[in-house]
């Protein structure tokens, strides 16, 4: 009769303690590999712009022009604005922020159409898939003002942007006034008691 071996259980456990550890690095490694897999897919799915020389955007200084397809068709520049104040904001479907000033800015778009000032928004969506991503949030929020196309970025590279939201108010000689960071009230005030000085109404 052969001796039970005291070790057996021991060895056992052995690949069982191996199976718990690969089972653990697993778990650990899984949010990992996602949230590369994540930023793959963002490279991927968002355009390159090309890098190109552009002087530093200044206050004071001649703002850089531009031209895009306007969602629902044509398209619209800032050449075509003469002679008018423009709001230049910078905006995607996924930046929460942005979403959250889109109210004010149709508030303060119909403020300045009602006084008849000579005054602009152009809303330039930097979202690489384009209408489809824009239409259903422009019909949610009921906008009115211009909502411009730009799936390549390339509004990044002109106007200088870390982020979004970002706006540009463009005086009536096409120069640079201001440049904004960040949400703000648009509809507050002295935000339209500024916009309706600078645009002379």
């Amino acid at each position: 009769m052969r001796k039970a071996d005291s070790t057996g259980a021991s060895k056992n456990s052995v690949p069982d303690q191996r199976k718990a550890k690969r089972l653990a690095v697993s778990f650990i490694l899984a949010p990992v590999l996602l949230t590369l897999l994540w930023a793959v897919g963002e490279r991927l799915t968002t355009e390159r712009v090309e890098e190109s020389p552009v002087a530093k955007l200044q206050i004071g200084s001649r703002a850089p022009l531009f031209e895009f397809p306007l969602l629902g068709g044509g398209s619209a520049s800032l050449m075509g604005q003469k002679n008018k104040v423009v709001l230049i904001n910078v905006w995607a479907t996924w930046c929460v922020p942005c979403l959250d000033e889109m109210p004010d800015l149709q508030r303060l778009y119909a403020r300045m159409q009602n006084r008849g000032a000579p005054f602009e928004i152009l809303a330039v969506s930097i979202d690489a898939l384009g209408a489809d991503a824009v239409r259903k949030f422009v019909d949610r929020f009921g906008l009115s003002f211009p909502i411009l196309l730009d799936p390549h970025g390339s509004i990044k590279k002109l106007y200088h942007t870390t982020g979004v939201p970002e706006t540009f108010i463009v005086d009536r000689q096409g120069r640079l006034l201001q440049k904004i960071i960040g949400v703000r009230k648009w509809d507050a005030p002295e935000v339209v008691a500024y916009l309706k000085r600078a645009a002379g109404s």
